[in-house]
Parts: C-alpha cells; structure tokens; sequence
C-alpha cells in the first residue's frame, strides 16, 4: 500500500512535468515497470498463501521476506529527487489542435502546399485567400502532417503573426521554440544574430509564419535564407505580400455553394433544420456567409441547440400575418 501510494504521487508528479519537448527517465520508466512487476507477483504470493493450510503457510517466509525487501528499496528509489522528465531530442514541434477540412477546393490546396514543401525547388510558398477562407486550418494539418516527418526535417517552427507583429515579438516566439535565452539587454540585431546561429546548425526545418499582414525581413529576425532543406511559410490575405517575399502564391478559395451548405447542416444539427420553415432561411443563411467556413461554422454554431426559438419565430410569425401585420413580400 505504501509503495502503490508512492505510485500515485509519482503519476501526478509525471502529469505535471511532462511537457512538449520532454520525455519520462529511463530509470523512472523502469521503476514504474518494476512496480507493476511487483505488485503482480505480491497478489500471487497473497493467492498462493491463502490457499495454503496453515502448516504450509510457513514454507512462504523466504518469498515473503525478499519481495518485502524489494518493495521498501522500490519506495526508497521512488523519490526522485532530480525530477521525472528529461529533453525529449527527438521533439521537432508541437502538434496543433485541428477541424476536418470542407470542400474540394480545399483539400486540394492542402495537397498542393504538401507537394511544394516536399520539391527541393520550391523554398518559400505563399498561402493567402480571403479572411476566415481557411488557410490557417489548412496549415495547422501540414503543421502536424510535418512533425511526422522526422527524416525530413528538424524541427517545425509555428509562428502566429497579427497585424501589429514586431521584429521583437517574432524574435522572442522563434527562440522559445528552439531554446534561444535572451538575457534581456541585447539589441534586435544581437537577438537576429543569435537565431541565425542556432538555426543554422540545422540544415532542414521549416518555418511557418502564419497571418501575416505585410512583408517581413527574415534578416532581421534572424531566419536564414531558404535554401534546401529550409523552408518558409506564410499564409496572408494579401497576393502582394507573397509576391513580395518572393513566394510560390498559392490561393486558397472560398466553398462552393453546395459545399458551404452542406458544412452549414452538419454544424446546425437536423433537429434545427427540421423544424417548420427553417430550412429555406438557413440556406439563404449559409449563402450569405460568401462560401467562408469560419463563417459558416460560426453562424451555423450559434443557431444549434435554438430549437425553440425558432418554433416561436414561426408561431408568432403566423399569427401577425393572419392578422394582416406582415405582409407576404415583408415574410
């Protein structure tokens, strides 16, 4: 019971400490092993006891004691001290959380972007379209489709940018990222310096700038030039900014109708669009989102579970045209 709380302790400490780029002590693994072995062979000699008369019982002492014996150093080699965790070397990047991509068009484009960042050719790549069109959805797949390509690459850098990103703010998320410290009183160009050095020692990763509003300096962030093996990434709402930062543009469309329809009754839920009437405003609905899937989900998502709202809407819409307050043009 001792070492089994101990085991408890040790499973919360490892909850805590077990991070993106870190991985358990091969002696932690091993303790944990160790226990699970232990307490196997506890429960048996425990079956083996009971079922044992009592002028038998005696022949299990030497079992006993040794298992004994071994539990308390378990409990003792349980501490840990020095912590649980160590860097996990084979880290290249974070996985990001994901949604399922809608239409053709888009997956397409997926397809596309995967092709240009496996050709040696192609070293930048553009993604840009419409806001809320996808790109970012887009990218965050490959982001995750990249991480499992160890042979590939190093390490995958995601960078979320925004319309007021500075110099010093990219610096700062690309040197969490590969374990750059700051000390605080270095200059941008000291900071570029820095980044550059590291980076350079990997000769394949990939960076992905993601929402970029106007072009960026990759030498003043300290981003080495796309060669083979490097690749940068940006998506943006802007053709000139792929153009340029000298990329392959490769634009990403909105939803045909019947796709954004479709990606609208799945998010809406059919006990919505069953109700009396609905369908034809939803639709309409789903139209004016202009084939945008963040909007679709948005609008979609916000009318699911209104149920009886619109079973009102449409009873008292009823009643004031019965009483000749609406009129047919106005409904």
């Amino acid at each position: 019971m001792e070492l089994n709380g101990v085991r408890e302790d040790t499973d919360s400490r490892i909850n805590a400490e077990l991070q993106p780029r870190k991985k358990l002590k091969r002696e932690v693994q091993l303790w944990l092993e160790n226990v699970e072995r232990i307490n196997g062979e506890v429960q048996n000699l425990n079956e083996r006891i009971g079922e044992s008369s009592t002028l038998r019982r005696g022949f299990h002492a030497d079992d006993v004691l040794r298992r004994t014996r071994e539990v308390e150093e378990l409990i003792q080699q349980g501490k840990f001290q020095e912590g649980l965790v160590v860097d996990n070397p084979q880290w290249i990047g974070q996985v990001l959380s994901t949604r399922r991509l809608s239409g053709e068009g888009t997956k397409a484009r997926m397809e596309e972007i995967w092709k240009c960042l496996m050709d040696d050719e192609v070293e930048k790549i553009g993604v840009w379209g419409m806001g809320g069109v996808g790109k970012t959805s887009i990218m965050k797949l490959i982001n995750n489709q990249l991480l499992q390509e160890r042979e590939k690459f190093d390490i995958v850098i995601w960078i979320t940018a925004s319309k007021e990103i500075s110099i010093a703010k990219l610096q700062k998320d690309i040197a969490s990222q590969i374990k750059v410290t700051f000390c605080g009183d270095e200059c941008e160009t000291r900071k570029a310096g820095m980044l550059f050095e590291t980076l350079s020692r990997k000769s394949r990763f990939v960076v992905i700038l993601d929402d970029i509003w106007e072009p960026v300096s990759l030498e003043k962030v300290g981003i080495p030039e796309p060669s083979t093996g490097i690749k940068l990434v940006l998506t943006t709402r802007s053709l000139e900014v792929c153009q340029q930062m000298g990329c392959r543009a490769i634009k990403v469309k909105p939803l045909v109708e019947e796709e954004a329809w479709n990606l609208f009754s799945e998010k809406v839920g059919r006990d919505i669009l069953n109700v009396t009437g609905v369908k034809p405003i939803a639709k309409k609905i789903a139209k004016r989102c202009g084939g945008l899937p963040l909007g679709v989900i948005t609008v979609a998502s916000s009318m699911k579970g209104q149920k009886q709202f619109w079973f009102f809407f449409f009873f008292e819409k009823n009643k004031l045209k019965r009483h000749g307050f609406l009129s047919q043009a106005s409904i």
